[in-house]
């Protein structure tokens, strides 16, 4: 049996649910690391699957993995919420049951998160695959800005895809980020009040791989996992938007330390950064152009509507 050594200690956090086809994977990458100080959580939605099989047994094999199973499916947000209550690491990390790391990914997070002053968050470059071939890299965030306002910012207007999610940060930047909320754009919420706390890097030297599809495979599946209401759907970014709006502005305890006037300021600006108008465009007339794909002779109107929208990128998740 592996038992956790040196120090520092980290925590990487598993949230699952009937993934059983994948979470070996994400598993197997987990335990792999070069840095082995590590604890592996591993927090069950009450999967039926053969999950409690596959991680009682690797558990029995390597001490440093813990299976904590949920009585009942209680949603995703829950469930990341049990895991940053379960982890005990000086410096913490989420993977989800479907993506899986380069060997030295938390060794590369942990030495520039040890060596540079003011950082809150680092990750590696995400790399988009579906079915074992690479579809595109994630957008790079670094937002390094001194002044935490700016961060937020800049973080906001860039944020696409969220790959740095799921990067290592120390354990009490977690504390002050806590918790998750449910509701739709939460990873946006969640990176927003660690740029508050402190810079964010992202490596170009080691990778996180990340399938495509899931829960976050478009918006529908989001609000469906969440248990939101299904208007949410038509809009996604002013939905967002009111979210970032109310958390920074007043909410979240983690903006306090701006004041009342500033917080309420950068969370106006937030939404503002946040609200990608062609892809509001997208859910709210793609929903209404979408019958035309079964007609007949609404078919070609479809396709072009389709090729149009693909080619300005109109269509992603938020």
């Amino acid at each position: 049996m592996t038992e956790v050594s040196a120090t520092p200690l980290v925590s990487i956090g598993i949230p699952t649910h009937e993934r059983v086809s994948t979470l070996g994977r994400a598993l197997a990458s987990a335990v792999a690391q070069t840095h082995t100080a590590l604890e592996v959580i591993i927090s069950d939605n009450s999967s039926h699957d053969g999950t409690e099989a596959l991680c009682r047994a690797a558990a029995a094999r390597d001490t440093r993995i813990r299976y904590i199973r949920q009585p009942s499916n209680r949603g995703s947000t829950t469930n990341f919420n049990e895991l940053f209550e379960a982890c005990r690491g000086d410096y913490v990390l989420m993977l989800a049951d479907d993506d899986w790391l380069d060997r030295d990914y938390v060794a590369a997070c942990l030495t520039t998160l040890c060596s540079e002053e003011n950082v809150a968050l680092v990750g590696g470059r995400p790399r988009y695959e579906r079915e074992g071939s690479f579809v595109s890299d994630g957008v790079v965030h670094e937002h390094c800005q001194r002044d935490p306002e700016a961060r937020v910012r800049d973080y906001l207007a860039s944020v696409d895809d969220n790959g740095i999610f799921y990067g290592l940060m120390p354990r009490a930047v977690l504390e002050q980020a806590r918790p998750l909320p449910n509701v739709l754009g939460n990873d946006w919420l969640h990176v927003a009040r660690i740029a508050c706390q402190g810079r964010i890097r992202m490596l170009e030297d080691v990778r996180i791989h990340r399938e495509l599809g899931g829960t976050s495979a478009n918006v529908g599946s989001i609000l469906l996992a969440f248990g939101r209401p299904g208007w949410e759907a038509r809009l996604p970014q002013l939905v967002i938007a009111w979210e970032l709006l109310r958390d920074i502005g007043w909410a979240h305890p983690v903006y306090a330390r701006l004041g009342r006037r500033r917080r309420l300021a950068l969370g106006l600006a937030a939404a503002a950064a946040s609200i990608r108008w062609r892809a509001l465009a997208w859910h709210l007339v793609t929903p209404s152009v979408a019958p035309l794909a079964r007609r007949p002779r609404g078919r070609p109107i479809w396709n072009l509507y389709e090729c149009i929208t693909r080619a300005l990128g109109a269509g992603r998740r938020a």
